[in-house]
């Protein structure tokens, strides 16, 4: 007789082994599993559980040998993909790495290429998201994001939006590229602002260096402009991106 039971969970291999807990079954007696809704994950910052739907049967007594040639011919399978994956990867940073002339074609080509690699993280990442790229001079380009989940890439205060820009720049090496989404960069910048003021009459009244947590250096040069109008106060930044910061303190 067969049991059906949906479990949430991050991967299939993760639902099966939870199923088999609930259920007091063996790997063997699993007839079927249905993958309902696909799991996200996006470096780290956000994850959301898939769902499956497992089929048990304990009458089943596959044989363990043949349980554990599938299992071998699955992982196979994986290190191939893998491989396959890699060669791929090598092949594009080397065409990403070819020096690109300023020419009309070339520019068009360009904005192209960015909005493909775009669209493939976004696709990995599993976000439904269109891709708009505007070349605003010399290789700096604008990529501004439209769609239903516009709220997820933006992330808390912009920070998952701020590791896709990382990315994306970190692949187009050649380029220096901006990502919006919807107009939240305008709107961020009027908060930074807002922040710079804050932190610069914090740093007024104690004694101590202020130190602002890890931005990118769009966001820095945002701070800087701010606390330069006050002719009593000093900014710089320390560390590396994407964790380096602005320290703030009382000139000497």
């Amino acid at each position: 007789m067969s049991n059906v039971i949906e479990i949430k969970a991050m991967s299939q291999e993760q639902a099966i082994t939870r199923a088999l807990k609930i259920m007091e079954a063996t790997p063997e007696q699993v007839k079927k599993v249905v993958e309902k809704q696909k799991s996200r994950s996006f470096l780290g910052l956000f994850n959301r559980e898939g769902i499956y739907e497992i089929e048990i049967d304990k009458s089943l007594k596959a044989e363990v040998k043949e349980v554990k040639k599938e299992v071998k011919k699955t992982e196979t399978k994986v290190e191939k993909e893998i491989v396959k994956e890699t060669e791929t990867k090598k092949k594009q940073d080397v065409e990403v790495k070819s020096e690109v002339k300023e020419s009309k074609k070339e520019r068009k080509d360009a904005t192209n290429m960015i909005k493909a690699k775009a669209e493939e993280l976004l696709e990995n990442i599993g976000l439904v998201l269109d891709v708009e790229v505007d070349r605003i001079n010399d290789r700096n380009y604008l990529v501004n994001l439209y769609g239903e989940d516009n709220g997820i890439i933006i992330g808390k205060k912009g920070k998952t939006l701020n590791s896709f820009e990382y990315l994306l720049n970190t692949l187009m090496k050649e380029y220096r590229i901006e990502v919006d989404v919807e107009g939240f960069k305008a709107k961020r910048t009027e908060t930074l602002r807002e922040l710079g003021k804050k932190m610069a009459e914090k740093a007024l009244k104690t004694t101590k260096p202020v130190r602002l947590n890890p931005m990118p250096p769009r966001e820095r040069k945002i701070i800087h402009e701010v606390i330069n109008k006050y002719p009593e106060l000093d900014t710089y930044s320390e560390g590396r991106d994407p964790k380096r910061y602005i320290v703030i303190k009382r000139k000497k």
